[in-house]
């Protein structure tokens, strides 16, 4: 009878730490990864496999299977697999994903609306100017102090195309050019109020509505980026293509800071070089295809105008209640020295 009773002591503290060690390997929240078999380190998102965030994330599983000898797998997990932006972003602190990449816009519906510093319009005038903000001048540093505390780090940007303008009427100079704009926004209400700001007709709408929209004329256009415009055809229905870059938007890759650092000091050394070099890369790859975007539009009879400095400038001004509005929800020091990366 006592040999039993060891036995089944025995047992139920074996199944404890298989357990202990099974949660350790996953990586959840926190707690310390053991050295006794390969780390799994799941990337989910939206995008599809074919696009170049997610064949970034394929170069980053063979870079660090290379480099570790097989002790980090990578997983991407395209399309959706692991559930929604946001279920997939609240995921990082259960543990079901290690890494998750998707709008900024997500991060900042979870911990606040003081993270809508990334979508202010006007804030970059270029794509080169936002890359230099946000690494040279410390924007990505900066970002990070408003999440202290909230269990995320942002470990870096990809870029997901400058927002842009299509219209089926005109392109747009000014605010007097943008009257009776009515141009399709997300539900968000820092966009609405943004092109009420430009004198436009927000109209906020379901993706899953706009095409049809566009095509029968329910609204003018909408504002995305070009990669959109190109596969979704919008420049046949909407042929007057404004390259006003009015909002960087770019994708936040997230990380649980427990899990992060979590990790042994040489993997994690490892990891975030290999994770800074295949977002260099992809940030580098989006902004070709964007380039050659702009030609085959003009190919195929659209009408492509670029805002002038002086024109962006003047539309940031008219933004300017916006900003100051921005600044009372993040933070005056904080948002004084996110600005100064954009010169502002």
């Amino acid at each position: 009878m006592k040999m039993k009773k060891v036995l089944v002591l025995v047992l139920i503290i074996a199944m404890v730490g298989s357990l202990t060690f099974g949660c350790a390997r996953g990586g959840g929240g926190g707690g310390e990864v053991s050295d006794d078999s390969p780390i799994v380190i799941k990337v989910g998102h939206t995008d599809t496999s074919a696009r170049s965030t997610n064949e970034s994330i394929l170069w980053l599983a063979d870079y660090m299977n290379e480099k570790t000898d097989g002790r980090v797998i990578v997983e991407a997990y395209p399309d959706g697999q692991l559930g929604d932006d946001p279920e997939m972003c609240k995921g990082l602190l259960l543990g079901t994903n290690q890494v998750y990449f998707g709008l900024c816009g997500v991060l900042g519906g979870i911990v606040g609306p003081k993270l809508d510093i990334l979508d202010l319009p006007f804030l970059y005038n270029s794509y080169d100017e936002w890359e230099k903000g946000s690494f040279e001048k410390g924007g990505l540093d900066i970002y990070n102090e408003l999440l202290e505390g909230s269990g995320y780090t942002v470990v870096d940007f990809m870029y997901n195309g400058m927002m842009n303008l299509c219209s089926s009427k005109k392109v747009y100079h000014n605010s007097a050019d943008m009257a009776g704009y009515k141009v399709r926004v997300t539900a968000s209400e820092l966009n609405v109020k943004i092109f009420k700001a430009l004198g436009a007709n927000p109209t906020p709408m379901a993706w899953g509505e706009v095409y049809t929209s566009v095509v029968q004329g329910a609204i003018d256009g909408l504002t995305h980026s070009l990669g959109v415009f190109n596969d979704f055809a919008f420049y046949e229905y909407a042929p007057y293509i404004t390259l006003s870059e009015h909002q960087s938007s770019p994708y936040t890759v997230v990380m649980s800071t427990d899990y992060l650092e979590s990790l042994p000091e040489d993997i994690r050394d490892i990891f975030l070089d290999g994770l800074h070099q295949a977002c260099a890369m992809q940030r580098e790859a989006e902004r070709e295809l964007e380039i050659s975007y702009v030609k085959d539009f003009e190919a195929k009879g659209a009408t492509v105008y670029t805002n002038t400095i002086e024109e962006k400038a003047a539309f940031y001004e008219l933004c300017k209640d916006i900003y100051s509005a921005q600044r009372e929800v993040t933070g005056a020091d904080v948002f004084d020295r996110f600005l100064a990366t954009a010169g502002k």
